[in-house]
């Protein structure tokens, strides 16, 4: 290709809207998901077990802990999992977002790459690992002798938007850390207390009254109702856990890519 039809296709590229600048390239989003993927389990003896060792590893520890606690809750062990799977692909998805932003730098030096796939492939690599911790969670029901209860409807409203939701976060909290690197200690710090104000191990009707309000402001506390709903109960979630959860999912892209498309002028200067 001529250097005149080269400058020309960049600058077709560049004046495309962003959401189809990233479309443009989703053969290069695929691509730096599947090695995301390959560099995690190169070398391992047990691959893609290690995507439901750890939560699994959590899941016994926490019903260990808490089966006997909270009695109410039947089959303690899966409702504890699903949670700490939706956790875990929030977490490390926005973890691993901010760094693939930094560590893609050498390629935007070199060629024309929209700066989104980066965080977008980490967020990717993370939901492929979700799913085929949910394609083994069937096999835990069974070792637990719970029903095996599936929506499977639900089930893929609820995926679409927690990936939503991570998605935008991801996107605004890559380009934040670009320009100020403590953003990723405050958000390391943050998750802690996060990870403890969402009903995760617990169910959210222990809570006590005065602090309801900030279980209903939490948007993981939905998006893990909506997942909850599909393979821990095997049905439709409530009306309010699907409008808030759909909510936060749009609020938190709208949010995230407009933060990400406001700096990404400026990333040159950092990366």
């Amino acid at each position: 290709m001529g250097a005149r039809a080269a400058s020309g296709y960049q600058g077709g590229v560049s004046r495309l809207q962003p959401l189809a600048r990233v479309l443009a390239y989703r053969d290069c989003l695929s691509v730096l998901a599947a090695r995301a993927i390959k560099v995690r389990y190169r070398r391992s003896v047990l691959g893609v077990a290690w995507s439901l060792l750890y939560p699994l590893t959590a899941m016994i520890v926490l019903t260990a802990v808490f089966s006997r606690v909270f009695t109410e809750l039947r089959f303690y062990p899966l409702y504890a999992i699903v949670g700490f799977l939706a956790w875990g692909f929030f977490s490390l998805s926005c973890v691993q977002a901010m760094d693939a932003l930094i560590g893609g730098a050498s390629v935007m030096r070199k060629v024309y790459v929209p700066a989104a796939v980066f965080p977008l492939a980490a967020v990717a690599a993370n939901f492929v690992n979700l799913l085929l911790s949910i394609a083994l969670l069937p096999l835990i029901a069974w070792l637990i002798g719970a029903p095996p209860v599936v929506h499977f409807g639900w089930l893929f409203v609820g995926l679409v938007l927690l990936a939503t939701f991570t998605a935008g976060l991801s996107l605004g909290l890559a380009a934040a850390n670009l320009f100020f690197q403590d953003v990723r200690y405050f958000f390391d710090a943050g998750l802690l207390i996060w990870f403890y104000a969402t009903p995760i191990v617990y169910p959210a009707e222990v809570i006590p009254k005065q602090y309801a309000a900030l279980v209903w402001l939490n948007p993981l506390h939905w998006l893990v109702a909506v997942l909850r709903a599909a393979l821990y109960e095997g049905a439709a979630p409530s009306t309010t856990a699907v409008t808030a959860a759909t909510v936060a999912a749009l609020a938190s892209l709208a949010f995230g890519w407009s933060v990400f498309s406001r700096l990404e002028k400026r990333f040159y200067l950092y990366l």
